[in-house]
């Protein structure tokens, strides 16, 4: 396995940290994770969103106020030399991360920064599968303590918390509430809900991270004419949805199948949550009209 590095390619073990460095002491870092989707018919690489996606750490590091950050087209580059150093040919998981790399800097400092570009083999996540959920006890960080609309590695702490609180009581999941009791998100996903003919997320104040699949689940559903609202959730209407799920680049669309152990539905995988995940992945892989342009596509033999 190999790294992009600052604009060099080197070999896993060839990558250190300083144990004083910003990053490590204070939890200083940005990452975006992205999916590559392999279609072998065309023998191509379909990358999902990238520009999207960097983009956002480009917001992030602003609000962080990292300095020295390479450009979004300088980091695309990066994230095709190591696709093509590894000789990606299936499906993927891409990870870009900006560290805070000052060795025994304090807390403020800014820069420089190092950036690491990996790239590992990963199928579906949840393939076949629902879970079953509880809402977690911890409640969803702020706009005015850790902004959510961060992707940094420190607001994951939260998620953390959660999710090891869900799974020590019996659950896979969970979905985290705002302070004042409203549905968030869950950890490392975006929640939506269907209730008669509409389809239900919460709103981008409502301590949620601004996610990429969750813009496309919206833009999809509107382009199937399915009627979309962006509002505040109580907590009571997960329990009475016809339907829930997650979205996120990892978990791409995952049924919920019960929420407190009380049933979402009938208990089974949703129509409009299947319509939704099948019409999702169609478009990832280019095998359906990409009519949004969101695929960037790559050629594991060009550049070798």
């Amino acid at each position: 396995m190999k790294f992009w590095v600052n604009n060099e390619i080197v070999e896993s073990d060839e990558v250190s940290f300083h144990p004083l460095s910003t990053a490590l002491k204070y939890g200083a870092g940005v990452f975006e994770g992205l999916r590559g989707y392999w279609n072998a018919d065309q023998e191509r690489l379909h990358i999902f969103r990238l520009h999207e996606h960097l983009q956002r750490l480009q917001d992030s590091a602003k609000i962080l106020r990292f300095s020295g950050m390479p450009s979004s087209a300088e980091l695309a580059a990066g994230m095709e030399d190591v696709l093509r150093a590894d000789n990606i040919a299936t499906d993927v998981h891409i990870r870009v991360q900006v560290f805070v790399d000052e060795v025994g800097g304090f807390i403020d400092a800014q820069g420089p920064v190092r950036v690491l570009i990996s790239a590992v083999p990963m199928g579906r996540h949840n393939e076949g599968a629902g879970k079953h959920i509880t809402v977690s006890s911890w409640r969803r960080i702020t706009d005015s303590t850790m902004p959510p609309r961060i992707k940094s590695i420190a607001n994951y702490e939260n998620s953390r918390l959660a999710l090891l609180e869900a799974q020590r009581h019996g659950y896979d999941d969970a979905v985290l509430l705002t302070a004042d009791g409203h549905v968030s998100e869950g950890p490392g996903y975006n929640v939506f809900i269907r209730r008669g003919g509409q389809l239900i997320t919460p709103s981008v104040t409502n301590g949620i991270l601004e996610g990429v699949t969750r813009d496309s689940i919206i833009a999809l559903a509107r382009s199937l004419d399915i009627d979309v609202v962006e509002r505040s959730i109580d907590r009571t209407e997960l329990y009475v949805a016809d339907e829930v799920f997650f979205v996120g680049t990892a978990g791409e669309v995952t049924p919920i199948l019960s929420v407190d152990r009380i049933e979402v539905g009938d208990g089974q995988f949703g129509e409009m949550t299947q319509r939704l995940r099948d019409v999702y992945l169609e478009v990832a892989r280019n095998e359906r009209e990409d009519s949004f342009g969101w695929l960037t596509t790559v050629n594991p033999e060009e550049g070798k």
